[in-house]
């Protein structure tokens, strides 16, 4: 919302915490298998082609739109089976389910619950060791150009389409009070992520979802208890069938404009002004009066989100033009003290099941989309997986992959887009894609 770093004389950040999060299980260190030589991590700032290269596996038209689906091979994995779908289109950023036209986001939910249908199908299960796995898909929404943020090397939409096995590489559940590191706990769960989840619930309030679709009010204990995700929670009817329906599009759209008018009344709540931030520079925050004064004058928010935004208002400071400028010579530190540049979040597809075959992912009543809010985290998604209600993902020191890994790493991507090809997402006939990963970005 605003830059700030906390002083020894004003309250951390952690307080901002309700109690019960800080004995959240959490993986600090949930390890992805990696390339032996993968590229160096750059911004793109041109043209998708150029920058992914021969990651793209495949590109798949979207009858009716301009915008393609490019199915990539992340350079920097999640998972051994993962894979990402681009809005591919140069002239035009399509960087939210906001500003993407409808028979895009009808090919991207359409596409996202052939994932789940494709990782639940029993052949594919055995040959890949999928018993037991978990699957989210996910995506992240982040403007912020001057320090790390959930979305910093392309500001295009694209989804992250993540299945893991059960117990894939070695992993520690900790509490999350028990972490030392304030960027690691906050990137987790960050600070403000209950706040967040009740103030977006008092601006839904007047907005009527799609019959059968539950919100869950924040709660730290149940998350713990039931292993959820932090972030707001909508339980979804029908599973994975309603991903795929005009009244979940409407939900997401719905979702999206909610956050960024909300964000935008807070901002001027907080600093008098609506402009986005510019690179290392943030608004000046009002004086606590006035932004209790302010904040009065939004009649959707309880009071009880008012008082929690107070205190927040009181952990805030400015940053001089000195510090920005230290900042900006160490952009590790700036994910500490520095705020995002503006509206941040990461919107999920969650079930906390793990998939049987006797129960697949693609039948389970059990589904969730869940918005995770941003304020200082310098990741995107904390997916809850392998019973952590939050992880980081560990894509620098986990285990590299062996030739076996690649091949089945290509066989399940192939095996998926073959699939998708065949589907109703798109149409055109484009080769398949090679049978072994690229080397480089």
């Amino acid at each position: 919302m605003t830059a700030t770093t906390p002083r020894t004389t004003r309250p951390s950040f952690d307080t901002l915490y309700p109690s019960a999060a800080l004995d959240l299980p959490v993986t600090p260190a949930l390890q992805a298998p990696r390339r032996a030589a993968p590229p160096l991590e750059r911004r793109n700032l041109g043209g998708y082609r150029d920058y992914y290269g021969p990651n793209i596996l495949a590109e798949i038209p979207v009858p009716g739109a301009r915008e393609r689906l490019a199915v990539i091979d992340k350079a920097w994995p999640h998972s051994l089976y993962d894979i990402m779908l681009l809005v591919a289109r140069d002239d035009v950023l399509r960087t939210s389910v906001g500003d993407t036209p409808p028979a895009v986001l009808t090919a991207l939910m359409r596409a996202s619950a052939l994932f789940a249908d494709y990782v639940s199908t029993p052949t594919v299960m055995s040959e890949f060791g999928l018993v037991g796995s978990q699957t989210s898909i996910a995506w992240n929404h982040d403007r912020t150009v001057d320090r790390d943020n959930g979305q910093w090397w392309d500001k295009r939409l694209h989804l992250h389409l993540n299945c893991w096995p059960e117990l894939a590489f070695e992993h520690h559940l900790v509490r999350l009070g028990d972490i030392p590191d304030a960027t690691t706990r906050r990137s987790l769960v960050d600070p403000v992520a209950y706040l967040a989840h009740r103030v977006i619930l008092d601006a839904l309030a007047d907005h009527r979802l799609p019959q059968g679709c539950v919100l869950l009010a924040p709660d730290p204990l149940r998350d713990r208890r039931e292993r959820l995700p932090v972030g707001l929670k909508i339980h979804l009817p029908g599973g994975w069938r309603f991903a795929t329906t005009p009244e979940c599009r409407t939900l997401l759209r719905t979702l999206h404009q909610t956050a960024t008018a909300t964000y935008r009344d807070l901002l001027l709540s907080f600093t008098g002004r609506v402009e986005p931030a510019t690179d290392w520079r943030r608004p000046t925050l009002l004086p606590p009066p006035e932004v209790k004064r302010r904040l009065a004058g939004l009649p959707w928010l309880t009071p009880r989100s008012r008082e929690e935004l107070l205190r927040l208002r009181g952990v805030l400071r400015d940053l001089t033009v000195r510090e920005l400028e230290l900042l900006r010579r160490l952009p590790h530190v700036a994910n500490r003290f520095m705020t995002l540049g503006g509206l941040s979040y990461n919107l999920a597809f969650h079930s906390s099941r793990p998939a049987s075959l006797e129960r697949p992912l693609s039948a389970t009543p059990d589904l969730y989309l869940v918005m995770q809010f941003k304020l200082i985290s310098c990741i995107g998604s904390s997916p809850a997986v392998h019973g952590a209600v939050a992880s980081v993902i560990d894509r620098t020191r986990g285990p590299v992959m062996t030739d076996a890994d690649r091949a089945r790493r290509s066989a399940f991507q192939t095996a998926y887009i073959r699939r998708l090809r065949h589907s109703a997402v798109g149409s055109g006939r484009l080769p398949l894609p090679r049978l072994s990963p690229p080397e480089e970005m």
